[in-house]
């Protein structure tokens, strides 16, 4: 997407066209880490970094939109208000793979939900292999298996997955 604003995006002038664009893009992506809404402003009026005055502009919209009721925020990811459906989604042609830290945790435990639902009785090093390849991750560092570690273990706490004999299925 592209602003075609008279305003660079650190003024306050731009606002306006920023709110239309965040909240266009909150729609489509969401729930969308906050440093990725900055990157999508910056593109879109194709600033080549983002210094403290354009990150300030971008959080002082988003908490408009979040006081207006149009977003919710759970943590450092923001989304449409009341969305009722979450999909976990994959990377289409030609688009970046997103890190993990900036995929949602509801979104990756949807997708490692799903993955045990469809293929019963995995290891737990086949579900995050498999969650890794679902994201577009092709290599499985430190730092991925810890997110999904975590996250198989907050859906074990929650019963929504059960591990017995090393294997690991989904619930209900």
């Amino acid at each position: 997407m592209t602003v075609s604003s008279p305003h660079e995006l650190h003024t306050p002038e731009a606002r306006p066209a920023l709110r239309t664009l965040l909240t266009r893009v909150i729609g489509i992506e969401g729930p969308i880490h906050e440093e990725l809404l900055v990157q999508r402003a910056r593109e879109a009026w194709g600033v080549g970094r983002a210094g403290s005055r354009i990150r300030d502009n971008v959080r002082d919209v988003v908490r408009g939109l979040v006081r207006s009721g149009k977003v919710g925020v759970d943590g450092l990811f923001l989304d449409v208000a009341g969305r009722e459906e979450l999909s976990a989604r994959v990377p289409g042609e030609g688009d970046a793979v997103r890190k993990a830290a900036y995929i949602a945790p509801a979104e990756r435990q949807l997708a490692l939900y799903e993955l045990a639902a469809e293929c019963p009785g995995m290891s737990q090093d086949e579900l995050v292999r498999h969650t890794g390849e679902f994201f577009g991750w092709r290599r499985m560092g430190r730092d991925i298996r810890a997110f999904l570690d975590s996250d198989i273990d907050e859906l074990l706490g929650q019963g929504r997955l059960k591990e017995a004999d090393g294997q690991i299925t989904a619930v209900g």
